[in-house]
Formats: C-alpha cells, structure tokens, sequence
C-alpha cells in the first residue's frame, strides 16, 4: 500500500493521530527534504530513515516505490508541509499508481490552501488555486490576465522577497480595488492576515507596515462584474461600429453592460 500522507502547516501538534500510525507502521518513507521529516519523527519520538523524492528524482525514484509496492512493502509519502501533491512531488507516482493497478490512499491533514481561502474572509463556495506565480515576466502577466477574468475566489503562493512587484502587476491587470487577503505563517505564533484592496495591501507593504517574514498565501476577490466585450464578439463590435462613431457606440456599450466608458472606447479603437 502506498500512503500520501498530509502534515501540519506550521503547528506540528496539528498532525492526525492516523498519520503517526501510517508513519509508524511504514517500511519506507520518502519525503521533498527529509530534514523536514526528521523535525516530524523526533516530535512524534520515532527513529526512521527516510530518502529523498522531489521534482529533479521524481520519476527514478516513484519507479523504485512501484517496485517496493509490488513485492508487498508499506511505503509512505510525507509531505513537508500540507497536503503531498499539491504543489509537492507526488501526481507522476499516482499515475504510474493507476496504471499499473497499484493501491494508494491519502491520509488527509492541513493544507494551505483550504486555510487561507478561510481565513482571508472572502467567499468560499467557489474559488481557483493558481499554485506558485510564474518568474518570467511573459507568464506572469498572462497568469494575471486570466486572475483578472476568474470570477472566483483565486489562490497562489508567493514570496516575501516579491510580493510588492506581485501586487504591482495585481494592480495593472486586476484593479486597485479587488479585495486581496495575505495569509502569513499560519497556524504559527505570528499567525496574520492582512485583508484589503490590492492597492491598500501594496501602499503598507511599500511603507513596511506588513511584517512579511515568512510563507505567504495570497487569496483574491473573483471578478464580480463582466468584462468589457466578454459577451459581445468581434462581428457585433464591427456591427455597432458600422452603424455608430466609436464615441457613440462606447457610450451604448456602457450602458448594456455597466463598463466604464472610456476603457470601452479603447478597446473600440484598437486594432
């Protein structure tokens, strides 16, 4: 049986008592940085060594996990914080699980994700995890630009070190008003969410008023009111402009959808 087993986030008195029996009885455990694991075995007063499996061994090493499962070994995936496979090593083991008819289970725990969308106060019916922003500049504003289109409550992690470019570009393609939440060191001692508009969020981390020393989940306000041209295509634009001045038909756009005049007029006038 291969087990995915979920950790704390910060507090390891958050560990699930059926996570230190599936760790217990395991015949191998592997784990992102095992350094990690070991803080989690000395809490839990257990000797065990574990190996390492992370993005750059992945496929060499779940290939060594099939064959341990196949001759009847208990093999344990901990993750190092949070719920394996998500954003961590783990979805290329479970398709080589699937396909070659190999049990595996998740022993369910803390995760990150699910804790900031609670705790940032905005809605939780519906919502979007993003994962880890892009470095390139190119992906990230077409990873904003689709942020700026969700109408659901969207997640991702980010730095400290680049939170206030993060927030820059949040204001450019999203707007200085959508509610924003940062999640700090949940679970922890310094435990904090900061909740505001994208452009109250960015003037306090400008001036420093925000301690961002630790991990950060960002958490979104979806879009609530519909795009300029998201229900009308290129033949009605053409339509309206066939029939009326550019400044004419913004101002009838405008009125159907409730879209600011002038961002209408540009999008009219683009070629």
């Amino acid at each position: 049986m291969l087990n995915f087993i979920s950790t704390p986030i910060g507090n390891l008195n958050d560990i699930s008592l059926r996570a230190v029996d599936v760790i217990r009885s395991s015949d191998f455990l592997y784990a992102e940085d095992t350094r990690n694991l070991k803080k989690l075995l000395n809490f839990i007063n257990l000797k065990a060594k574990s190996k390492s499996f992370h993005e750059h061994n992945e496929h060499k090493v779940s290939v060594e996990i099939i064959e341990k499962l196949k001759n009847g070994k208990i093999v344990s995936v901990v993750s190092d914080a949070g719920t394996p496979a998500i954003s961590d090593p783990g979805y290329k083991l479970i398709q080589m699980c699937i396909k070659d008819n190999v049990r595996y289970t998740l022993i369910p725990g803390s995760s990150s994700v699910i804790s900031a969308l609670v705790m940032s106060g905005l809605p939780t019916d519906r919502f979007s995890f993003y994962g880890f922003v892009p470095r390139k500049a190119n992906d990230q504003d077409k990873f904003f630009e689709i942020l700026s289109n969700d109408d659901k409550t969207s997640i991702f992690f980010e730095s400290p070190k680049r939170i206030e470019k993060t927030l820059l570009k949040m204001k450019k393609f999203v707007g200085e008003n959508r509610n924003v939440s940062l999640c700090k060191e949940m679970t922890k001692i310094h435990e904090n969410v900061f909740r505001g508009r994208v452009f109250e969020i960015l003037e306090c981390v400008k001036n420093k008023k925000i301690n961002l020393k630790g991990e950060l989940v960002v958490v979104l306000e979806g879009q609530n009111k519909p795009k300029p041209f998201s229900k009308i295509n290129e033949k009605i634009k053409n339509e309206f402009l066939s029939k009326l001045s550019a400044s004419d038909s913004a101002k009838l756009i405008s009125i159907l959808t409730g879209e600011n005049k002038r961002d209408i007029y540009k999008k009219l006038i683009e070629k």
